[in-house]
């Protein structure tokens, strides 16, 4: 079994910017985080019980964007290397699933993007 690391970002704290390496994925626990454009625009908001980072899955992912935290904010994280390795022991199903929904994210926030300008 993994013992996934718990963070706790302040208010205002970057959890990661845009076009940085994609090395860890966050469940959120308690808090609302801001994803947000390469100009700082808004694209959604995340709170308890969502995800961000998916990338981390993807070897050699990049940063589609930017999270900032808006208030205090407790993720459980989960690296890159742990990702990759609970996915190893996982049904051969499960992989192409799952790149089926980080292929469908990343299209729904780049419309995001689109439909603010």
């Amino acid at each position: 079994m993994v013992n996934f690391k718990e963070s706790i970002f302040n208010s205002g704290h970057i959890v990661f910017k845009v076009d940085e390496l994609a090395d860890k994925l966050y469940f959120v626990k308690q808090g609302t985080l801001q994803i947000l454009d390469e100009s700082g625009g808004l694209i959604s908001t995340i709170t308890k019980g969502q995800s961000f980072g998916e990338q981390a899955f993807l070897i050699g992912g990049i940063r589609g964007a930017t999270v900032k935290a808006v208030d205090e904010v407790i993720c459980i994280e989960i690296s890159s290397e742990e990702a990759n390795s609970l996915l190893g022991v996982a049904s051969n199903l499960l992989i192409p699933v799952f790149e089926a929904l980080l292929l469908q994210q990343n299209m729904t926030n780049e419309l995001a993007k689109f439909r603010k300008n």
